[in-house]
């Protein structure tokens, strides 16, 4: 399967390099640059979509650049530069390009881009400004995956959204004691900031102020969430640094989970998971108040300088909202947003694919999750990834402890926020 995904893709790449010099050989006709990042499964199933746009609007050709994710950002911000961007590209940094004026208004197609089967959940994390910016492509929200048959070996049921953190923490610790040497109960998730806005938005908080120019919670918001994760590791509960730290920068196949090391694991729902063993459920604390919300995984975008903008909409608009286009895509990034396309899929998903798309609709129901949140600020992606990261590292390698640690994180993310405004 993989010898074939690679084929057509190599096939595709020498037909569009065949294509890409000059001028479009046909009078009227209009060439649409499309990229995003993703495995070759997401390369794939995109290209198929694609391919059927070019069907359904035949005067409409469409180069594609997929890539990995490393990098991709880098090369993007050099094409903006330049002014060599593609027309249309997957984002998940709204609020940062919006702030430099490189992103269409899809808001002002409206006769294009049909958004009524979208949900304003979805919408809302890509408005800024009253503006619609970008539009979601698949769902992630955050949830708790857990293997059974360990749960089992130690004589315990899945935790619900009943389930305190601090009962979690007790279960926990009563599994790690029936659990085979190498395995844990629990991965670590301190250095998760997906999983640390789910317990902030449990306390009536968030990542960020409402406006954006500040922190939306306290040191000692993040205090407390790092002494749950170290006290755990004191006790062998989760695993240790040197085994959790590989997919601490976002590396997913080093992930325990991925490697079924772990028996328990707060989880987005748009990541691959090992075929067999894994069920999905809602996170602890999620029964007072909900902290997961329908998050985006990632997004559509147009630029704003595109020389096309109808075509370049109507082709989110086909990647969203077209029945084929939605069987194509499948849940290479999720569950698709448009809930009618994700309730058609239901009949042709496997087992596991069909418990992540009902998850899904129980967030959907009325109480099961919270509202979402605002688009991060400039800047939030440095503080939520790569100093949240950095300082729960510090901890895990004794290089600072969980007050030095909180003190310059809050520090070090003010002066960002401030440099950003």
């Amino acid at each position: 399967m993989l010898r074939s995904s690679l084929a057509t893709f190599a096939s595709m790449t020498l037909l569009l390099t065949a294509c890409s010099s000059g001028e479009d050989s046909t009078a009227g006709k209009v060439t649409l640059t499309v990229a995003w990042w993703g495995n070759t499964a997401r390369t794939k199933a995109t290209n198929d979509a694609i391919a059927l746009f070019e069907k359904k609007f035949p005067n409409v050709e469409v180069k594609v650049r997929p890539s990995a994710f490393p990098g991709y950002y880098d090369k993007l911000n050099t094409e903006f530069a330049s002014g060599a961007a593609p027309d249309v590209f997957q984002d998940d940094q709204v609020r940062t390009y919006a702030a430099k004026g490189l992103l269409l208004d899809l808001g002002a197609y409206k006769d294009v881009l049909r958004t009524d089967a979208l949900g304003e959940e979805f919408l809302a994390q890509g408005t800024i400004d009253g503006k619609l910016m970008d539009v979601p492509a698949g769902t992630s929200p955050m949830a708790l995956v857990y293997q059974p048959k360990l749960l089992e070996s130690g004589g315990l049921a899945a935790p619900s959204a009943g389930t305190s953190w601090q009962d979690f923490a007790a279960q926990a610790t009563k599994l790690a004691a029936a659990l085979p040497k190498g395995t844990w109960a629990l991965a670590d998730s301190s250095a998760q900031h997906n999983h640390l806005q789910v317990f902030l938005r449990q306390k009536g908080k968030d990542w960020f102020s409402a406006d954006g120019k500040a922190l939306g919670f306290a040191k000692e918001d993040l205090v407390e969430w790092w002494k749950l994760w170290a006290d755990l590791r004191d006790k062998g509960v989760v695993p240790p640094p040197d085994v959790t730290s590989g997919s601490a920068g976002g590396d997913v196949s080093q992930d325990p989970v991925a490697a079924k090391k772990v028996a328990m694991s707060v989880y987005g729902t748009s990541v691959s998971l090992p075929r067999e063993d894994w069920k999905y459920g809602p996170l602890p604390g999620e029964e007072a108040r909900p902290g997961v919300h329908l998050m985006r995984s990632v997004s559509w975008a147009v630029n704003a300088k595109t020389q096309h903008p109808r075509e370049a909409v109507q082709l989110v608009d086909f990647l969203l909202n077209d029945p084929e286009a939605g069987k194509a895509l499948g849940l290479s990034r999720g569950v698709p947003p448009n809930s009618a396309i994700a309730s058609s899929l239901l009949p042709g998903l496997d087992p596991q694919d069909k418990q992540i798309a009902d998850y899904v609709d129980y967030l959907r129901e009325p109480g099961n999750s919270g509202a979402a949140p605002a688009p991060d600020p400039t800047g939030g992606k440095e503080i939520r990834s790569d100093l949240l990261t950095r300082h729960t590292q510090d901890i895990w390698f004794g290089k600072a402890n969980i007050e030095q640690a909180a003190d310059a994180f809050v520090q070090e993310a003010d002066k960002v926020l401030g440099r950003a405004s």
